[in-house]
């Protein structure tokens, strides 16, 4: 029996490295999506159930804490793996980074990416 495709959700208001991320991933076999804001990110999440999300912390329509928060309090039968993707320092986005599996801080390679979305830590 093959190995299951990982299912990826990119959160980032900045459509650009969004879209670019998430097309990254396909290309590396995952099914990626990507949303601009919070509140789209929470829809998409809700119908994909994807198995790691990235989320950028600063976003105009809530933080990226916030959206992490409540996509735990969304989650009914499987939690996803939050994954904070940042260009701000460890501590610097103004919100409790317990609530991520994972902080990364940008730009972040291509094996670092994959040892996040594989590990199933």
């Amino acid at each position: 029996m093959g190995r299951q495709v990982r299912t990826v959700l990119v959160v980032d208001d900045n459509r650009d490295a969004a879209t670019t991320l998430a097309k990254l991933l396909e290309r590396c076999g995952y099914l990626a999506a990507f949303e601009v804001t919070g509140t789209d990110a929470l829809e998409a999440a809700a119908l994909i159930k994807p198995d790691v999300v990235f989320i950028d912390l600063a976003m105009p329509d809530m933080s990226g804490y916030e959206l992490a928060q409540k996509l735990k309090e969304q989650a009914s039968d499987k939690q996803s793996k939050l994954v904070s993707l940042t260009g701000f320092p460890r501590g610097k986005g103004h919100g409790d980074d317990s609530i991520f599996n994972e902080y990364l801080l940008k730009p972040v390679d291509l094996k670092t990416l994959r040892r996040v979305i594989e590990n199933d830590d």
